[in-house]
């Protein structure tokens, strides 16, 4: 589980392949958000794209993606085309874009608002990994 660059960190490890992972939650994931200081301001989006594509290409772990429709970070048009090129690519990427969260959604996961409405999407990915009674 990662959120944010650690969020992208976590793709980019499943895309190694490692065989003590089963599978992996990507909260709010990327990079080079809020360039200049500016909301939704990414300075690369295309290579963000690329690498989402790279890292689909080589992944067999199940991944889940969550961003927010308010991520001022990453804009939903953008994380829906790296879950895209993810998964056309090959990777498994169960992508959900919740609604907006507070001023900024990027901030959804530490908060326990954010797990009141992140939790169940979790849960579903995970028993379907695992199966409901199995899951750690």
């Amino acid at each position: 589980v990662g959120q944010s660059a650690g969020g992208w960190g976590s793709l980019a490890a499943a895309s190694r392949g490692p065989e003590s992972v089963r599978a992996v939650i990507n909260f709010a994931g990327g990079r080079g958000g809020y360039a200049g200081g500016r909301p939704n301001n990414n300075c690369a989006p295309d290579s963000l794209v690329d690498a989402a594509a790279t890292f689909g290409r080589s992944s067999k772990i199940p991944t889940l993606w969550i961003y927010t429709r308010n991520d001022r970070f990453f804009d939903s048009a953008l994380t829906a085309r790296m879950a895209g090129a993810y998964r056309s690519a090959g990777g498994d990427a169960e992508y959900h874009l919740l609604d907006a969260f507070g001023e900024d959604g990027h901030r959804l996961f530490p908060t326990p608002e954010g797990r009141a409405l992140w939790q169940p999407y979790a849960d579903r990915f995970l028993d379907r990994i695992w199966g409901a009674s199995a899951r750690p």
